[in-house]
């Protein structure tokens, strides 16, 4: 099995589909998007905000004026063979019973849907996020 470097998590990793794709996407936060590396949480366990749920995000962004349920992105990312837009869209609706992120990016495999609150508090489709501030 070949490994790839986690810049967040700072250690090496099994480079399976799924985490290739969640690498790409991290790159694209930090290079193009301007992320600081240090506000992104990768396989963030929900426990930590709803002590029952176990369920984990492949990437929050969190924004450290809203606290951790209230991230600036939420990123879930799979492998293309793996997942269906259908199935990504119902695990994601389980994390938001927990989180209220202003912005969601799905990642599926090279492509992806974006997410943004609405003043209406509802996720409306948008072509792309902002660059973080």
């Amino acid at each position: 099995m070949s490994f790839i470097f986690d810049p967040i998590r700072k250690k090496n990793v099994p480079a399976t589909r799924e985490e290739l794709v969640r690498q790409h996407v991290i790159s694209v936060l930090t290079q193009i998007k301007n992320v600081p590396p240090h506000l992104i949480e990768v396989e963030f366990s929900l426990s930590l905000i709803s002590p029952q749920n176990k369920d984990r995000v492949d990437l929050i962004v969190t924004d450290l004026k809203n606290g951790l349920d209230h991230p600036w992105l939420l990123v879930e990312c799979k492998a293309p063979e793996q997942y269906t837009f259908e199935l990504l869209e119902a695990q994601l609706n389980r994390y938001l019973r927990v989180l209220t992120p202003k912005y969601i990016l799905l990642a599926l495999g090279n492509q992806t849907k974006i997410f943004a609150l609405s003043e209406l508090g509802k996720y409306e489709p948008i072509d792309d996020f902002p660059n973080y501030q």
